[in-house]
Parts: structure tokens; sequence; C-alpha cells
């Protein structure tokens, strides 16, 4: 079920933060419930991608430790367990969403397109980091939706960009650590030279920072509160950009990006210093 990985769903919260409106207990209630949707959901997906992958994860450094890989769980139970996750997700989402197609269009939209992933796109190259990166978008979708906001072109492109951004930063590692085996755990990986991948880095890591600059400083909460001060947010993501950078190349490191926040205090305080200081921005302004 990989819960390490459900941090990736508190995009989900994004929306709600930035519009102003992370204090409505409703609110906040229902995005609540949709990110325990997504995580069960997700973990759902995992198990469907473990159980396709199961013959390339066991050349994997890593991943051959895996339940399945490892044979420590049966195919049965996997996919029983999926079934179960399935239906958890869609009854929690019951409760989150005032208009349940609403709501539920978003999600549906992420597990199709997480099957699609794992039936055939992580075979295609570019298009399967691109897939990545719209998974993110769809949590920040989906969390708008539950909450019937709009969401800035600005936020869509962030995501966009620094979902990319990370997606990229994990395949290079996969090329650096697997080499020779590459190929075997996952065939697209012959696609891609760590020359095209340090090029596409430099790209993304260069949006992701103009795209960021621009929302501080252009972009507005839903209710029309300005907030320039935004502006002091930039250097956090200036040092969190730069630190996972470095994590990439001095540290050859990037296999899982949620693994890395989670484990490297430098990027943990930063990503914690920097909500804050957002939080702060938008709901406590100084005058």
């Amino acid at each position: 079920m990989r819960p390490t990985q459900w941090i990736k769903n508190g995009f989900v919260f994004m929306p709600l933060i930035f519009s102003g409106r992370l204090l409505v207990q409703d609110d906040l209630t229902r995005v609540l419930y949709m990110c325990a949707a997504f995580c069960l959901v997700s973990s759902a997906t995992y198990v469907l991608n473990d159980y396709l992958d199961l013959e390339q994860d066991k050349v994997h450094p890593v991943k051959r430790k895996r339940p399945l890989a490892s044979g420590e769980i049966s195919v049965t139970a996997a996919l029983a367990l999926m079934g179960v996750l399935a239906v958890a997700a869609a009854l929690v989402l019951l409760l989150a969403v005032r208009d349940p197609l609403y709501g539920a269009f978003a999600l549906l939209a992420y597990v199709t397109l997480q099957v699609v992933y794992s039936v055939k796109l992580k075979d295609v190259v570019i298009l399967d980091v691109l897939t990545i990166a719209t998974g993110f978008l769809l949590r920040v979708l989906a969390g708008a939706a539950v909450i019937s906001v709009g969401v800035s072109s600005w936020l869509i492109l962030c995501t966009f960009s620094v979902a990319t951004f990370l997606a990229l930063g994990k395949r290079r590692h996969e090329v650096v650590i697997l080499c020779d085996d590459a190929v075997c755990h996952r065939p697209v990986l012959e696609n891609y030279s760590v020359q095209l991948l340090d090029q596409l880095l430099q790209v993304t890591t260069t949006s992701t920072f103009i795209f960021y600059c621009l929302y501080s400083v252009i972009s507005s909460p839903g209710d029309g509160w300005q907030h320039e001060k935004m502006i002091f947010t930039i250097p956090m993501v200036t040092y969190g950009i730069f630190r996972y950078m470095y994590l990439i190349y001095q540290k050859e490191d990037g296999g899982s990006p949620t693994a890395m926040l989670l484990t490297d205090p430098p990027l943990l305080i930063c990503a914690i210093v920097w909500l804050i200081l957002c939080i702060g921005i938008i709901y406590y302004p100084v005058p």
C-alpha cells in the first residue's frame, strides 16, 4: 500500500490553502475525506502496478524486497486487497463532496490515468514522465472540485512543472543505479540517458522557479485578497529546488522524492517553513 507515498496526496490541500478557505471547517472536512479517498485508491493502483511489474521488480535492488516481488504475499491476496481498497475509496468519496458526480469525476480520471499508465504509458518515453505529473495535477483539481473553487492557472503551471521535475529526477536515479539492468527493470529506460535527463531537468528546474515566482507575485487567493508578500516564500522554494538538485547529482539520490522529503532533514525543514510562511501570509496578513 506504500503509506509513505500518501504524502503526495497533500497536493489535494493546495486549492484549500491558497483559496483562503483553510479555516472553513466544512471545506476542510471535505478535503480531508477526498485526501483519504486518494490515499486508498492510490494504494489500490500501487498493488496493480506491483502485480504488473512483478518480474521487473525482481531485478531491482530495492523493489525486489516488496511483498509481491519477494513472494511474501500471494497474487490472489494482493488482488483481493486492491478490490477492498477501491471499494473503500468509493465509500469515503461519498462523504467528501456535495455533488458526488463532481468529485467522482476527478477521482475516476486519476484512477483511469494510473491504470493506463501501469498497462501502457509507463513504457512510452516522455509520456511516462508527463503521466506522473498529470497525476499530481489531478490531485489539485480534485481538491478544488470538492470545495467548488476555481484553480489559478499559475497553480496548475507550478504543480505540473514541479511534478515533472520530480519525475525526471526519479528516472535519472533509476538509470544511474541500475546501469545495465535498467532495461530489465523498466523497458522505457532504454530510451533515456543521463545526458538527456540532465537537459530535461535543466528545463523543468528553470520553468518551476519562474512559474512559482510569477505565481507568488501575480496570483491572489480566490476571494480577491492581494498577497504580494508571497514573494518572501521564494527563497524557501529556491533552496528546496537547489537541495533536491544537490541530492540528485552529489548524493545520486532521487529514486523516491517522498522518501527524500521524509529522510532529508534540510529538505523537510524547508518544506515545513514554506508551508508555515504561506499560511501566515494568506491567513494572518500584516499591514
